[in-house]
């Protein structure tokens, strides 16, 4: 979709207060500086909870998997699990048959934790989505569903409840 002539300065250029990508970025900022603010009394950080996360939820068991699932690099992922190793909120295994794979787990207090965390997480979410009616919240989640397959992100399988 072309922008619209409302969109473009008389240059022809499109500002950036009339992109999307824009008020999308707002809106994600927004939404994780204050999660991060609620995050502050638990010592985690919003990457921490996604790597807690998806260790609680059993969607990866490896760095590499932690990584291609919250969507960070690779590298960054072993800075990250050392800080919530230090906190004793995970363990590392190594494989039996192949020391060079790592598995990760959660430890007793990290699944504590994350229990902690999702009435956070929840609360949080319900905030932001408190503002729309139920109908809204779903045609809302089918366009960023929409919009992320464009961009090469199938979302449909992890994403199955927002309402």
């Amino acid at each position: 979709m072309k922008p619209t002539d409302s969109d473009l300065t008389d240059s022809g250029r499109l500002q950036a207060h009339n992109s999307l990508i824009y008020w999308v970025n707002r809106l994600a900022s927004s939404m994780r500086e204050t999660f991060n603010e609620a995050l502050v009394e638990q010592s985690i950080t919003w990457p921490q909870w996604l790597s807690l996360n998806v260790l609680a939820h059993g969607e990866a068991d490896t760095p590499a998997q932690i990584a291609d699932s919250i969507g960070i690099d690779r590298s960054a992922v072993t800075r990250l699990l050392d800080r919530l190793a230090e906190k004793e909120l995970l363990t590392r295994v190594h494989d039996d048959g192949d020391r060079r794979c790592v598995r990760i787990a959660l430890t007793a207090l990290g699944e504590s934790k994350m229990q902690q965390i999702d009435q956070l997480a929840m609360q949080h979410q319900q905030r932001f989505l408190a503002q729309l009616p139920a109908t809204e919240v779903r045609v809302f989640k089918t366009h960023i569903q929409k919009l992320l397959r464009e961009g090469g992100i199938e979302s449909s399988r992890q994403w199955r409840n927002i309402d």
